[in-house]
């Protein structure tokens, strides 16, 4: 990963965030409310077969260091939104799966080839697709090819085991998130579907109504940029009602207890033959670059 805009370790208390709030004082922890610098994160690449996010990663550091996104075009409102935050940007979380997506990009791309990709197959050459992927973790045994999905051993990093995990990525992005306490963290995935940002799990209701507000922000600002998003904004909604499975506790709920105020799951689109709405390469890196500006304007008015 790489960082632009000095960080304020002055403002850093004596607490981790889990006893901070122990002790009914966030401040122990990080007193936010004094940043010069709000913290925005990008983390992509999570998931090592779905490469949009970290297109649009990249994109962010060129934007950064030479003012033109990775088309060549100029982006000065980005330059100077961004160049007034700490950014943190981790543009490939899992290089274990890029290696074995053998894409540049799934423009025009079958879903089939997109799960036998992602997910991986069985020794007989069945995909495990999604959801079933999950229900085998670490992915080991019955593997004919391994997905993107996963780091070399086997690991989904979205569902890793929190109190010992198993991949030392997830121990360093816990770390990096424990030390920085960024104000907003945008993990980018993508899937066959439009733009969509995801109900976070576990997170007090004060969050959820916050990512609710910030996904109509988006949503908003997409539909001004001509591009098609989902129709419908995450619900904070209360987990687990009797009688139905509960949601995972993945990473973006264990990132806001790590630290982060506002981590929240994006998902960006593949541009699959056989979606609903086709997306071109232009139109996804400009989805993520709407996605990091609205991130931008929201926290720079959080600050005043």
């Amino acid at each position: 990963g790489v960082g632009y805009g000095e960080a304020e370790p002055q403002l850093r208390g004596r607490a981790n965030f889990n006893a901070a709030l122990g002790a009914c004082d966030p401040n122990a922890y990080f007193r936010r409310g004094e940043r010069q610098r709000p913290v925005l994160m990008i983390l992509a690449g999570v998931h090592g077969a779905e490469v949009e996010g970290m297109i649009g990663a990249l994109s962010a550091i060129s934007i950064l260091e030479t003012g033109v996104d990775i088309a060549g075009r100029e982006e000065p409102s980005l330059v100077e939104k961004l160049g007034r935050l700490r950014l943190i940007v981790v543009p490939m979380a899992n290089p274990d799966g890029r290696v074995r997506a053998p894409y540049d990009g799934w423009v025009g791309l079958p879903e089939a080839e997109m799960h036998r990709v992602g997910q991986g197959t069985r020794r007989d050459g069945t995909a495990y697709g999604w959801l079933a992927c999950k229900a085998v973790h670490p992915m080991r045994g019955d593997v004919g090819g391994l997905g993107g999905y996963f780091d070399d051993a086997g690991v989904n990093l979205m569902h890793d085991e929190w109190a010992a995990p198993m991949s030392e990525t997830t121990r360093a992005l816990l770390r990096l998130v424990q030390e920085e306490g960024p104000d907003l963290v945008l993990n980018c995935h993508s899937y066959g579907g439009v733009p969509a940002l995801l109900h976070t799990a576990y997170v007090p209701q004060a969050v959820k109504e916050d990512l609710a507000r910030f996904a109509g922000r988006l949503y908003a600002n997409l539909a001004d940029a001509g591009l098609r998003h989902h129709d419908t904004l995450p619900e904070p909604m209360v987990e687990g009602p009797k009688g139905q499975v509960p949601p995972a506790f993945n990473l973006t709920s264990m990132l806001y207890h790590s630290g982060a105020a506002l981590p929240m799951t994006f998902e960006g689109p593949h541009g699959l033959a056989d979606g609903s709405v086709p997306f071109t390469y232009e139109q996804i890196l400009q989805v993520h670059q709407v996605l990091f500006e609205t991130a931008a304007d929201w926290l720079l008015g959080s600050a005043g």
